[in-house]
C-alpha cells in the first residue's frame, strides 16, 4: 500500500559542477535517515531539450520513505550542448554525490549512487549507470524510458526517429550511412555489458510515446549479458507514460501504483528495509 507521505522541502539549487546554469539539483532529505541507505540521483525527462527538474520531484516520496537523501537534478539539454553534454552531466553529479560534496547537508560519501529517471531521463539512467558500472551505481531505475534510439515499433512522437532529430542530437549533419550505427552508440540495450548495474523498469501498457517493448527489449540486453533485470508494467492513464495523477508539470503526483511499484523496488535493493 502506497502510505507515502507530503514531501518536504528541498534544498534548491545546488551546483554540482561543470559551470553551465543548469548544473544544479534540489536536494530532498529524508524525516527519518535509514542508516546505510544510499543516495538516489532523480534524472528528468523532456526529450533531451525540455523540462526541468520540477517535474519529476515526486520521484523523490518514495525513496525519502525508504530514508535515503534523494539529488534530483537539471542538465544541459540539446539547445545547450549536444550529445554527450546531458549524460555527462548525469555522470558528473552522480560522482559529486558520491564524493560526498553534500555532506555539509548530512549526506556521507558512498560507494554506489541509486540512479532513477524517467522517459527521457529513463534513457539518461540507463546510460549513466552503465558509465557508472555496477562499481559506483548501485543499480538502475528505468521509467518509460527508450532503450533503443532507433525507436523500433515507432512512437508517437515520429520526430524522434527522424534525420533531423539525430542531427540535432549530436549536433552535425548525419549521412545516411552513419545514422543506424550512431543510434546503435547511444542506446542502452544494444550497449550493455556484464559490468552493468542491475537494472529495474517501470511502465505503462499504455504508453505510446515510448512503447512498453523498450522495456522489455532493455530487460532481455540485461540478462543476456548475465546482469539482473526486471519489469513492473501497469495500466497507465492515457496514452502517453501514465505516471502522474495530474498534467501540473512542477506539482504533479505519482499514481499510487506506480509510488507502490518504486517500493517493491526498493524492497528487493534493502536487506533491511523499513516498513512502511
Amino acid at each position: 500500500m502506497n502510505m507515502a507521505q507530503p514531501m518536504p522541502e528541498p534544498i534548491r539549487d545546488i551546483p554540482y559542477g561543470g559551470g553551465h546554469e543548469r548544473n544544479v539539483g534540489d536536494l530532498f532529505l529524508p524525516e527519518k535517515p535509514r542508516a546505510g541507505a544510499l543516495p538516489v540521483m532523480l534524472i528528468h525527462g523532456g526529450g533531451w531539450n525540455g523540462l526541468f527538474k520540477e517535474s519529476f520531484r515526486s520521484f523523490a516520496g518514495p525513496f525519502n520513505d525508504d530514508g535515503r537523501a534523494v539529488f534530483n537534478i537539471n542538465y544541459r539539454l540539446l539547445d545547450h550542448a549536444p550529445w554527450p553534454a546531458c549524460v555527462d552531466d548525469c555522470v558528473r553529479a552522480a560522482n559529486f554525490i558520491r564524493e560526498g560534496h553534500l555532506s555539509r547537508y548530512g549526506v556521507p560519501a558512498a560507494d554506489k549512487v541509486l540512479v532513477c529517471g524517467a522517459s527521457a531521463g529513463g534513457h539518461l539512467s540507463m546510460m549513466t549507470g552503465l558509465r557508472l558500472g555496477k562499481s559506483r551505481c548501485e543499480a538502475t531505475i528505468n521509467v518509460s524510458g527508450p532503450s533503443r534510439m532507433d525507436f523500433p515499433g515507432g512512437s508517437s512522437k515520429p520526430h524522434f526517429e527522424s534525420a533531423a532529430f539525430a542531427s540535432h542530437f549530436f549536433g552535425r549533419p548525419i549521412e545516411p550511412d552513419e545514422h543506424a550505427r550512431l543510434l546503435d552508440t547511444i542506446s542502452p540495450a544494444r550497449i550493455v555489458t556484464p559490468d552493468a548495474p542491475p537494472l529495474y523498469c517501470i511502465h505503462s501498457e499504455k504508453d505510446e510515446l515510448i512503447l512498453p517493448s523498450h522495456s522489455r527489449l532493455a530487460i532481455e540486453a540485461w540478462r543476456a549479458q548475465g546482469v539482473e533485470a526486471d519489469g513492473w508494467f501497469f495500466e497507465g492513464v492515457g496514452e502517453f507514460h501514465g505516471l502522474w495523477t495530474d498534467g501540473d508539470l512542477t506539482y504533479r503526483t505519482l499514481l499510487p501504483v506506480v509510488s507502490d511499484i518504486v517500493h517493491s523496488i526498493l524492497s528487493r535493493l534493502n536487506p533491511n528495509p523499513r516498513p512502511l
